[in-house]
């Protein structure tokens, strides 16, 4: 698929998810209410998710729900402004670092702990998720809609036996040398900075010191020097962009790199990537992150009881399943027994990698990584 055909198609998933008239939706009852569900966390995949399931929760719940992506400092700016409780957010979704900013500026949220009663699906979500998110403490005022997960992705019917580790990989590296892939560390996706991070961290990069420590560390400098020897086998040029990623293999330039596990599956299942790719997470750990449903505080009262309503439906069992399976994400429920079996012939077990995901932090490094990546990279 070219290019052109590709920003096609998201070009119609964004106007299908963004609520085009007509679209899909039935008609909202006069009498229900309206809320405001701002997203800040989903790209052009989980816009499309939400143009599918929002029509059905305003026919279950009775309500009018108005869906509008937009972006962290956009949101911030419009919270600031909902004063004495006549702004127009009701729900907000956000990404961890997003979450903390909001936080540390002063938006107040609510404390959705105290209203289990009106949120009862959240005796679902696992404790310390409602308390913490990422290092960013919440104590209640949000909680996980779902937690996204970087990893190998690789063409299963080239690849019949992937590489196992950093190590393995780079010792293998020959087997499908100008077939491996990366987005450039520099590009304004942070995927391949992502990827450099997590090999980097293979090779026992320590990022929760200080950076001015760790990049006085041996194992810094032999990462970087490792990294440059395994860059030799790149597939070049390096994508600009993940949809440049998604068509290099598409056209079976590349076979295999380290991405996100529910983009690339994504992708396969829209016809914009081979069927037969598969994922998978090294031991030493890859990017882990996640997105969060929180109510802001000022909000109206009767906007907040639309806002809580519309979380209990998004955290149920049927909603949530239906995004691990067809969107790979995982769930912000501990109800992965609920999940199809063929499932988790794609994608791996909540139960295999829980422990391997790694937040991102020190971001001093991710910014220096950023800037000096893609110099690393050799030119052959």
């Amino acid at each position: 698929m070219s290019r052109c055909s590709f920003g096609a198609l998201v070009a119609v998933i964004l106007i299908t998810a963004c609520g085009a008239p007509g679209v899909g939706a039935p008609a909202a009852p006069s009498t229900g209410g309206t809320v405001t569900f701002m997203d800040t966390a989903g790209g052009a995949n989980i816009q499309a998710f939400f143009g599918q399931i929002l029509p059905q929760a305003e026919k279950d719940l009775g309500i009018k729900i108005q869906y509008v992506p937009g972006a962290g400092p956009d949101l911030l700016t419009r919270l600031k402004s909902q004063q004495n409780a006549h702004g127009d957010v009701g729900l907000a979704l956000l990404k961890p670092d997003v979450l903390g900013n909001m936080l540390n500026a002063g938006i107040p949220f609510d404390t959705l702990t105290d209203q289990k009663s009106a949120i009862p699906n959240l005796s679902l979500v696992e404790p310390r998720d409602l308390q913490e998110a990422f290092g960013v403490s919440t104590k209640g005022r949000a909680t996980p809609f779902w937690r996204d997960q970087f990893g190998l992705v690789y063409d299963s019917a080239k690849i019949s036996h992937p590489p196992t580790s950093w190590q393995d990989f780079v010792a293998r590296k020959n087997e499908w040398k100008g077939h491996i892939g990366m987005v450039r560390p520099d590009a304004k996706s942070g995927g391949g900075r992502l990827m450099l991070r997590d090999f980097m961290i293979g090779y026992g990069v320590d990022f929760s010191k200080p950076f001015s420590e760790v990049q006085a560390t041996p194992e810094w400098k032999n990462a970087l020097a490792k990294f440059t020897e395994f860059s030799s086998a790149f597939y070049q040029p390096l994508a600009s962009e993940p949809n440049a990623l998604v068509q290099q293999f598409n056209q079976g330039d590349v076979w295999i790199t380290e991405y996100a596990i529910d983009f690339t599956l994504w992708s396969a299942d829209q016809g914009l990537m081979p069927q037969t790719v598969k994922a998978s997470v090294f031991p030493s750990g890859m990017y882990g992150g996640a997105a969060y449903l929180a109510v802001p505080a000022n909000a109206p009262a009767d906007k907040k009881a639309l806002a809580n309503r519309l979380i209990n439906w998004l955290l149920s069992v049927k909603t949530q399943v239906r995004m691990q399976t067809q969107m790979y994400e995982y769930m912000g429920i501990n109800k992965f027994d609920a999940v199809p079996a063929k499932t988790w012939q794609k994608v791996p077990r909540w139960s295999e990698i829980q422990s391997k995901r790694i937040p991102l932090t020190n971001l001093e490094a991710y910014n220096w990584l950023a800037q000096n990546g893609t110099a690393l990279v050799s030119k052959g």
